[in-house]
């Protein structure tokens, strides 16, 4: 039976292989003659190729990009090289200023339109390019649109520093590191003195008479760069937070210098003062000096920036740490946090791209390269840079009050801040000034700024 079978289906399979055979010939004859159009595509290519979308080619953009840290050009360049090779159609075109330059220059080329498509600036010194010349580009929707990323920072409330308005209530500007006071330490003179790291206000202000008493100069702060002022004004921004009065008007910068709360703050600051906590000469040092003092061990701690520290820990053999200035017993930390940031102008033609920059600056990828290299202080949450005393910081930083009030200031406060130390210091200089009548003072100088803005 399998014989007959067999028999019977071989003219059958001969013609089944001479069809094959035709067609293969067809097939190699469409082939050549089709030669650099379809050539070796398969039956299925064809479909394929009809049924798959047409590839976005896009138009090249140009981003004009200005920033200051003539320091750190070489980061920049490898943070930019990062940025254009996941966005080859993006090229960057980078400008450096220098810091003390670059509000005005910004200002003088929104003026001749020649303003570029993203711009540093300080997030709490928004108000020129908000208010003032109405430059910066609202950024909210697209922190919306991206929750992942709005929810990235370190701290809640970091992003609304840059909303300086109440009238004009948008986020203006994204951090890139972040810059505030801090107390910086040398450890091995704390462990010879048998001191640990306060963690209240009223342990700070043991310590600090611990070291006094065998002549040391426990906390070196400038009067003359603002450093003793900056700390009034936190010790003023805790008390309106213990009194739950930080709202209205101190909200909007426009607090009174004469309110008990500042009254008390600039009491403390100058009590302390008095006791030879800061230096006797602080007010006839800047911050190079300052900084001298902890290097040479005159000083056990010194008030300064977070930035400070790597270039302090190259220069002494013993290790620093740093830690922010506790708050009154009862209260958390309340740290009020600047940052370096940068802004789009609405004059961009290329806002999409703009935003991506931005996001780009605040990765996880570039946040690790600029803490490892230039030792700068991440602004997202939850990263571990490796490095001990930063990592510790951004720990305190994430356990600090996440409700200090934000102020939205509608005014540069840069100018007003030197009338305002001038003011204190005369307090502090004089034994015999009244508190109640620097307070005046200073807020009689408040008040024309205020008014100079509206």
């Amino acid at each position: 039976m399998k014989k007959e079978m067999g028999t019977k289906s071989l003219p059958m399979l001969l013609k089944g292989l001479l069809l094959i055979g035709l067609l293969l010939a067809a097939a190699c004859g469409n082939n050549a003659s089709n030669e650099g159009q379809q050539s070796n595509a398969g039956p299925d290519s064809t479909n394929a190729a009809s049924n798959a979308a047409p590839e976005t080619v896009k138009d090249p953009v140009n981003l004009k990009f200005l920033y200051i840290w003539p320091e750190y050009e070489a980061i920049m360049n490898e943070t930019i090289r990062l940025f254009e090779e996941k966005n080859p159609h993006i090229q960057v075109e980078p400008e450096i200023v220098p810091w003390d330059k670059a509000i005005e220059v910004m200002q003088t080329k929104v003026a001749a339109n020649q303003a570029p498509d993203v711009s540093f600036g300080w997030t709490h010194w928004m108000a020129p390019f908000v208010n003032e010349v109405d430059a910066a580009m609202p950024l909210d929707d697209y922190l919306q649109q991206d929750p992942a990323w709005e929810q990235s920072f370190i701290r809640s409330d970091l992003l609304d520093i840059s909303v300086v308005n109440a009238d004009k209530p948008f986020v203006s500007n994204i951090p890139f590191k972040l810059s505030f006071q801090v107390v910086i330490y040398n450890k091995k003179m704390f462990s010879d003195h048998q001191l640990e790291v306060p963690q209240t206000r009223e342990q700070m202000e043991q310590t600090m008479e611990k070291l006094a008493a065998n002549g040391i100069i426990p906390l070196a702060a400038s009067g003359k760069d603002g450093q003793i002022d900056m700390l009034k004004d936190s010790f003023a921004g805790m008390n309106f937070v213990k009194n739950g009065t930080a709202q209205g008007a101190w909200l909007a910068g426009e607090e009174s210098y004469e309110s008990a709360e500042y009254i008390e703050a600039m009491e403390l600051a100058k009590q302390w003062f008095s006791k030879g906590f800061f230096g006797k000469d602080a007010f006839a040092v800047g911050n190079d000096e300052i900084a001298n003092l902890l290097l040479t061990k005159r000083a056990a701690m010194i008030l300064g920036n977070n930035n400070q520290i790597p270039t302090l820990q190259e220069q002494v053999d013993d290790e620093l740490g740093a830690f922010l200035f506790p708050a009154a017993e009862g209260l958390k930390i309340q740290a009020p946090l600047t940052a370096d940031g940068f802004f789009v102008l609405k004059t961009t033609q290329y806002p999409d791209e703009a935003v991506e920059f931005l996001k780009h600056l605040t990765s996880e990828e570039v946040q690790k390269l600029w803490a490892s290299q230039s030792k700068s202080m991440p602004v997202l949450q939850n990263l571990n840079t490796g490095d001990e005393t930063l990592d510790g910081l951004i720990d305190q930083i994430a356990a600090s009050a996440t409700d200090y009030p934000v102020q939205k200031l509608t005014y540069n406060p840069a100018e007003l801040s030197k009338q305002l130390q001038a003011a204190f210091a005369e307090y502090l200089l004089n034994a015999n000034a009244d508190v109640t009548a620097s307070a005046k003072k200073m807020e009689a100088d408040h008040r024309k700024a205020i008014e100079s803005s509206q």
